[in-house]
């Protein structure tokens, strides 16, 4: 059996030395003929030595080949055909490709040339740079989507390769312009040394390339340790070889939902409504005019300004500047958020400014940008809503890089935002808040002067989901929050005028809340939405607050009484201070100091003149009745304690 083997060994190899003696320059010219656009790419990435001259007639062949007769495997072969191995080189490259009719029109037996040739095997090189059959087969495994992120990463390192159509004229490009640097060819033994290091980290932060990356910067290793591994022979040792990604993977399964979104609002409308009355939850609704925040102009509202991240791409500072940066996958479904948004938006009178796929340094541009340019002084609210992916307390911008959403309040909190100083500033985010296990530092506020900004102030942000929890989003249908958010604000604001929806906040969150439990309970998703809230509910209106001019007091320096010794007798601490107008009189001497007492009396003289002149609606009148509002309030939670715990005793038999 064994010499049976061997005879028809030997006669394989004979006939693969017949057929190989075949190929010559004719043969070549016609092949140009039976080989598409990509495949002629291929083989040219393949078969030429130099990548400048391959890149350069590859990208005027990607102009003319329509049009042209352009031979480039022709001009390879008549360069290459001093070589005594040019032959060979050919129908390796032909296998690679797996151009198999090509080999089967030669007169090669398929099976023969493939056991020989291993075309899946990356670590079966014969007379291919190693490093060439590796990328080549990184590059079938970039499909459309891919190839757009590898193009945006790129630019992050001022690379552009914009106008390439395949993945071998990037790479073609890379080897250019020294990004990535290959070993010289099989018979030059000088400067071997292969770096495709930068390559790898970004291909590792692509989905799906993740063992594409692994096997790449395993031959790469093995070329540069390993002084046979590029010399005309086949290694014994193979490793799995890559499939192409799967594109399906980015499509959704028809049968994975089989509901829409108005069949669920229809769902949650026909669920038990919480037994609380809305008067429960506002504190006060007498007072609406002067507690909440006042619409200047009806016929436009505000800014909605929106940024959907929905493709991501790693870039130079994520690679470099994240210790781990992961996989971000895009984000289908998300512009069904954002039409519904900017239609909710725009029913509700909001000018809107919307912008896809910024990296982190566009982000703040464009935010900067609005606010300088759209924001009015008669707008009444600014809106922003980010889409995207995230991590506690961040949001990640389109080149892979996280921001902090801290950041962004202080950009609108900024001195270059002081047109939006003192009105609400609404954020929704639709971002995971998956824990990084990263301590988060806890900042607290001193409490300025009342007629200083209050940094922080004015912010209503509504979170997708809480910290360690993540978001859901319908890839066809849109985000699960986003979607009850519009639908749950767009009913309410059908029922209650402009000035009271900013001042429903918490009520409109109660709904969303009420809406997304029914939601989970549904789909067994856990949604856990959060509030954060620094508007002024109960806003205190500072604006009556009378002004003193300095031209109209009179001020005199006596000496003060009561306790303190005989400097008290002494000194002229105690400040007398009259208002010429009305001839309000104010004497303090609550400190030893002059100038404390001086600055002091002057605060006495505005509350006192604020009281004289707005009764009611003076400061001290309004802090009176929202402390008022408040003991009612916490009486009210008492007496409903009590109550609980009452009927609780009742039920268990304890009374």
């Amino acid at each position: 059996m064994n010499m049976l083997h061997s005879d028809a060994k030997t006669h394989l190899q004979d006939c693969f030395s017949d057929n190989i003696r075949t190929i010559n320059l004719e043969v070549i010219s016609e092949i140009q003929n039976d080989v598409d656009y990509y495949d002629t790419v291929s083989l040219v990435f393949l078969l030429y030595e130099v990548p400048d001259t391959a890149l350069q007639r590859l990208i005027v062949f990607q102009r003319v080949h329509k049009d042209s007769n352009m031979n480039l495997l022709y001009d390879w072969a008549l360069n290459a055909q001093a070589r005594p191995t040019w032959r060979y080189e050919f129908l390796e490259a032909l296998t690679i490709c797996r151009l198999y009719h090509i080999i089967k029109k030669l007169g090669f037996d398929v099976a023969s040339v493939k056991e020989r040739y291993m075309p899946d095997n990356i670590n079966v090189c014969i007379y291919i740079n190693p490093m060439k059959k590796a990328l080549y087969k990184f590059c079938e495994n970039v499909i459309v989507n891919i190839l757009v992120r590898l193009k945006k990463s790129l630019l992050t390192y001022d690379i552009d390769t914009s106008e390439h159509e395949s993945c071998e004229l990037i790479c073609l490009e890379l080897i250019s312009q020294k990004f990535i640097t290959l070993n010289k060819n099989n018979f030059v033994v000088e400067n071997k040394q292969c770096h495709v290091e930068k390559l790898v980290r970004i291909v590792e932060n692509i989905p799906g390339l993740k063992k594409v990356a692994e096997d790449l910067q395993i031959i790469a290793n093995k070329i540069n340790n390993d002084s046979n591994f590029s010399s005309p022979q086949i290694m014994s040792t193979p490793i799995c070889s890559t499939t192409p990604n799967d594109d399906s993977k980015a499509k959704l399964k028809e049968d994975k939902y089989d509901e829409s979104f108005c069949d669920i609002f229809q769902r949650l409308n026909e669920l038990q409504k919480e037994d609380i009355p809305i008067m429960n939850l506002k504190s006060d609704t007498k007072n609406l005019t002067k507690d909440a925040y006042p619409i200047i102009n009806t016929r436009r509202i505000g800014v909605c300004c929106i940024i959907n991240q929905e493709e991501f791409h790693p870039s130079k500072d994520s690679i470099e500047n994240n210790f781990r940066t992961p996989m971000l996958e895009n984000r289908l479904g998300s512009t069904k958020d954002q039409q519904s948004l900017e239609q909710l938006m725009t029913s509700l009178n909001f000018k809107i400014k919307s912008c896809r796929n910024l990296n982190h340094r566009e982000m703040f541009k464009f935010i900067r940008e609005v606010i300088n340019n759209d924001v009015r002084p008669d707008d009444s609210i600014f809106m922003l809503c980010i889409l995207s992916h995230g991590v506690r307390g961040h949001v990640y911008a389109a080149d892979s890089v996280k921001v902090k959403v801290e950041d962004i309040q202080k950009l609108l909190d900024s001195d270059d935002a002081s047109n939006l100083h003192g009105k609400p500033k609404i954020l929704i985010l639709q971002a995971c808040q998956v824990d990084e296990h990263r301590s988060m530092p806890h900042l607290v506020a001193d409490g300025p002067k009342t007629n200083y900004f209050l940094r922080k102030s004015d912010f209503l942000i509504y979170w997708a989901t809480a910290p360690e929890y993540e978001a859901y989003r319908d890839e066809q249908k849109g985000s699960i929050f986003i979607q009850i958010l519009c639908y749950t604000i767009g009913k309410k604001a059908q029922q209650e005028h402009l000035k009271v929806k900013l001042y429903s906040a918490r009520v409109l969150w109660y709904k969303i809340m009420q809406n997304l439990r029914s939601f989970s309970n549904i789909f067994r998703a856990q949604a856990v939405p959060i509030l954060h809230c620094s508007v002024a509910s109960k806003h205190i209106d500072y604006s009556l607050v009378p002004k003193i001019n300095e031209a109209e007091l009179t001020e005199q320096f006596v000496r003060g009484g009561g306790p303190g010794g005989s400097a008290v007798n002494k000194n002229a601490n105690c400040v007398v201070l009259t208002h010429n107008p009305t001839g309000t009189v104010i004497k303090c001497h609550i400190s030893r100091c002059q100038d404390d007492n001086r600055k002091l009396a002057r605060e006495m003289l505005i509350a006192k003149l604020d009281e004289v002149l707005n009764g009611d609606n003076s400061v001290a009148a309004q802090k009176k009745r929202l402390q008022g509002e408040k003991l009612k309030k916490n009486e009210y939670k008492r007496k409903k304690m009590a109550k609980l715990k009452e009927e609780w005793k009742k039920r268990e038999g304890l009374v």
